[in-house]
């Protein structure tokens, strides 16, 4: 039995300059509601893999179901929200202006560090992850072969509770666009 893990294609973000906390959750609005980045398809690797697989799930976000259609998948068996990514903290105030870029590093550290302001917390979201290794694992018995086209941190959260259960595979966060994690379980 195999579970394949594939971080979603480059979405196309809205361009901006610098943003303070305000325009930055606007921001991570319009980020959430993106197609992708039709100019950076995904590579022939990935996509012969996605087509091996016997069934495709993704998250709710868009850059999760696009990047599905890309990989040229027909059916995508289940589109649920227990898979998508981490949110990250909104804080209130309105300085400092920061890049996009600089504010997802800023936020996320905070997150892990325990600042949880009005979005799930991290025992919350390994919880959740728990929850969808669940589903995954009794797809995969039922199916063999899973594809779970998803995202970075919140696909690692899985993988790790995946292992807990005697799966073998990479933990790495799943950094660039189309990347690609596979877990196996061998029966002991």
């Amino acid at each position: 039995m195999k579970i394949i893990f594939i971080r979603h294609g480059k979405p196309d973000t809205p361009k901006s300059g610098k943003l303070n906390t305000h325009e930055f959750h606007r921001w991570i609005a319009a980020y959430n509601l993106a197609n992708l980045d039709t100019s950076q398809p995904p590579p022939e690797q990935v996509v012969a893999i996605a087509c091996q697989c016997n069934v495709v799930i993704c998250s709710d976000l868009r850059r999760s179901v696009h990047s599905a259609e890309l990989l040229g998948v027909r059916d995508i068996a289940r589109i649920d929200s227990i898979f998508r990514e981490v949110e990250l903290p909104y804080c209130t105030t309105s300085i400092p202006k920061l890049s996009p870029a600089s504010w997802l590093i800023l936020l996320r550290i905070l997150w892990f560090l325990g600042l949880a302001a009005n979005c799930e917390s991290k025992a919350t979201a390994m919880r959740r992850a728990a929850t969808a290794g669940d589903l995954l694992h009794d797809k995969a018995l039922a199916n063999n072969t899973v594809l779970l086209v998803g995202h970075s941190i919140f696909n690692n959260f899985i993988g790790k509770q995946l292992k807990a259960k005697g799966w073998q595979g990479s933990a790495s966060i799943l950094s660039k666009y189309w990347e690609i994690s596979e877990y196996e379980f061998i029966a002991p």
